[in-house]
Formats: C-alpha cells, sequence, structure tokens
C-alpha cells in the first residue's frame, strides 16, 4: 500500500508541475544584443563583429508590454509584445523605426525578422527571435 501511495502522490506532483515559459523571466528587464542571424536558412552575418563596428548598436530590450532597440547607429525601433509561455508564439507590433533612411541589408534583415516574428525559443540567457524557421535572430542577455 505503501509503494502505491507513493507513486500516486509522485504522478500528482509531476501533474502538478508546469512546463509553461516564465516570460517575466525570460523577457521583462532584459536587454539582448544580437550576436547572430539566420535569413531563409543561410547564416547572414558570420562574425559577431559585423554587428558592432560602432558602439551601443544591434540590442533589443523588454519591459512589461513595450520592446525598445537600437539596430544601426541612428536607427531605432519601438513597439509592444506579447507572448504565450505555452506554446512560445511571441507577435511583436512595430511602429515603423526611426530614422531607417540608409538602412544596411543586415539592418533590413533583423527588422523583418523582429517585425514578422512568429514564435521564441530559448531563455533570459540566450534567446532566439523566429520569423518562421528559417530566419531567426539570435539574441544574448547583457546582464
Amino acid at each position: 500500500m505503501k509503494k502505491i501511495g507513493m507513486l500516486l502522490m509522485t504522478c500528482l506532483l509531476l501533474l502538478a508541475c508546469s512546463t509553461d515559459d516564465d516570460i517575466e523571466e525570460i523577457f521583462i528587464g532584459n536587454r539582448f544584443k544580437i550576436t547572430g542571424l539566420t535569413y531563409n536558412g543561410q547564416k547572414t552575418v558570420k562574425d559577431v563583429k559585423e554587428f558592432y563596428e560602432v558602439n551601443d548598436t544591434y540590442w533589443i530590450a523588454f519591459s512589461q508590454s513595450a520592446i525598445t532597440g537600437v539596430l544601426q547607429p541612428g536607427m531605432t525601433i519601438e513597439g509592444t509584445w506579447n507572448a504565450n509561455g505555452k506554446n512560445r508564439e511571441l507577435t511583436i507590433d512595430l511602429i515603423s523605426p526611426k530614422n531607417a533612411n540608409g538602412a544596411s541589408d543586415i539592418c533590413s534583415k533583423v527588422f523583418s525578422i523582429i517585425k514578422n516574428a512568429t514564435s521564441y525559443s530559448g531563455d533570459k540567457n540566450v534567446l532566439r527571435i523566429k520569423r518562421n524557421g528559417d530566419s531567426f535572430i539570435e539574441l544574448s542577455s547583457e546582464k
């Protein structure tokens, strides 16, 4: 009887555990540097240094419902976001980027992925924002 009781308790504990992501822990208050870009199945940025030829570029940050960031020098993004911890869906509604004149090819691709995001994977340290399975940006927390 003891074994059956312990087995039932174990089953109840396993059922009570949630597999949902903690959205607040992953996103809110974190500032991420973009460390990689894969676009239509091709790794576009071979060297992370390409992102950081100028300081304070290619980062995004999440607050309670807002997303902000700097892509190339002088080009900022802002908008709202929403994530679902059960199925890892991610939607981002961006206001058109400010100062987008002369956007580089890399910058345009990064913006496209962020604007058309459908899902995410990872955690508060390493995060991947996906437009689809073949296009995504990789991010690392600055903390």
